[in-house]
């Protein structure tokens, strides 16, 4: 990045900080979305043996520390509501095991998910970040985008699943 001197004369532009941060925050508060369960029915158990069941077999792997907890959300195939935590369809939190952390989600029909996490390495159910705004504990999202400014599309992110088990991993990202 390089850095340039503003001496007035753009003052209505941005600087390339400030909209970095912005955007750093807009995925912390889209990530950060309370981590209560939904109150519905309870979610099936994962049955291998069951061929209908739609099984979103998900392996997380680059985590830093066997601290806390890694909290999973799977969301519709809904962008006007993507990250939108009322509109989540299941939430676990696992606890963290290396080298990879499994979870295991049945939805309820083939068709296309995302799935977003974040690790909550002092299980205080919030995703962290310092006085900056910038993420002190790791995120991932299904088909690993690269982010650059802010959360991805959900076009970058979703999954085609079909009935039985659909494996997706996730690699743990960090700032």
């Amino acid at each position: 990045m390089t850095a340039s001197v503003n001496d007035g004369a753009d003052a209505n532009k941005p600087s390339g900080r400030a909209p970095r941060l912005a955007a750093v925050a807009s995925l912390i508060a889209l990530l950060c979305a309370p981590a209560q369960p939904v109150r519905a029915a309870a979610a099936p158990a994962c049955n291998a043996s069951d061929a209908n069941q739609v099984r979103l077999q998900i392996d997380v792997s680059g985590m830093h520390t066997t601290k806390g907890d890694i909290t999973i959300t799977i969301y519709p195939d809904d962008s006007a509501h993507f990250l939108d935590g009322a509109y989540k369809l299941a939430r676990q939190h696992i606890a963290v095991t290396l080298p990879v952390t499994h979870a295991c989600f049945v939805v309820a029909a083939p068709g296309y998910y995302a799935v977003a996490l974040f690790g909550d390495e002092n299980r205080n159910g919030h995703f962290d970040t310092n006085f900056l705004g910038i993420p002190t504990e790791g995120y991932g999202f299904s088909n690993n985008p690269t982010l650059y400014f802010g959360p991805p599309k959900l076009k970058q992110v979703r999954i085609a699943a079909h009935r039985g088990d659909n494996a997706i991993a996730v690699q743990m990202k960090y700032y």
